[in-house]
């Protein structure tokens, strides 16, 4: 079976050395790259508690001056991947939401009473899914969200996977959200590979990150938004 993987690195380093170890071929075009963008000076004046979306937040914070201040802050993250992150990084109290951003807003609105008050800060994507910020406003909960990271574009694809999405040699790609999705339909329409769409089969994370691309291509969901979930159908389903 032969995947196109599309996250980014180092995501889709570790995605695709999975699927070669299960026997897969799984070739590599991670469609956005990483551009961190934290301000130098985070403000901390009343903040009770973070909220963590993603294992890319952990890693910018990570390297951040004010890294020692903010281990000391109690997190909620959004998964189980998250808070492993967050916990290996030297956060010491992190609980997790098992879920998405708006099982995320649920757990703080349960457990933020305890933390006495304050406010929670969100360092996260500059684009993002959901409204985490939003969600905790309407719960009486404030929020301030701070950009930390964007994701870019890339410009092209790789000459090997242009190769094989010509001859339609993928038994399935792999789309992880909706920009990664935005990005590769811009790129097939740039190297004129609208006929090559009905050939493609698209297996997604979320129904939102299949959208881009269910214009022509076969489009089918994971049962769940996450990787175990996705992989299980992608591999069954070829």
């Amino acid at each position: 079976m032969r995947l196109l993987v599309t996250r980014p690195e180092p995501d889709c380093r570790r995605t695709a050395e999975r699927l070669r170890a299960l026997g897969h071929v799984a070739d590599e075009a991670p469609l956005l790259r990483q551009i961190d963008i934290a301000p130098a000076e985070l403000d901390l004046e009343n903040v009770a508690a973070l909220a963590i979306s993603s294992r890319r937040s952990v890693a910018v914070l990570t390297g951040h001056p004010q890294i020692g201040a903010l281990c000391d802050l109690p997190v909620f993250a959004v998964g189980e991947a998250t808070t492993d992150a967050a916990r290996d990084a030297g956060f010491g109290t992190v609980l997790s939401a098992r879920g998405d951003v708006a099982a995320l807003a649920r757990l703080i609105l349960d457990r933020m009473e305890d933390l006495g008050g304050g406010r929670v800060l969100y360092p996260a994507a500059a684009d993002r899914a959901g409204d985490l910020e939003g969600l905790l406003e309407a719960g009486n909960v404030s929020c301030r969200t701070v950009a930390i990271y964007r994701m870019d574009p890339v410009p092209g694809l790789p000459d090997p996977v242009l190769k094989a999405l010509k001859a339609a040699a993928y038994d399935g790609i792999l789309i992880y959200s909706k920009r990664t999705a935005e990005a590769l339909a811009r790129l097939l329409r740039g190297h004129r590979l609208d006929h090559i769409l009905p050939k493609l089969t698209v297996y997604a994370l979320s129904q939102r990150a299949g959208a881009p691309l269910s214009n022509g291509m076969r489009v089918k969901v994971s049962a769940a938004p996450n990787e175990n979930a996705l992989l299980d159908l992608a591999l069954t389903q070829c």
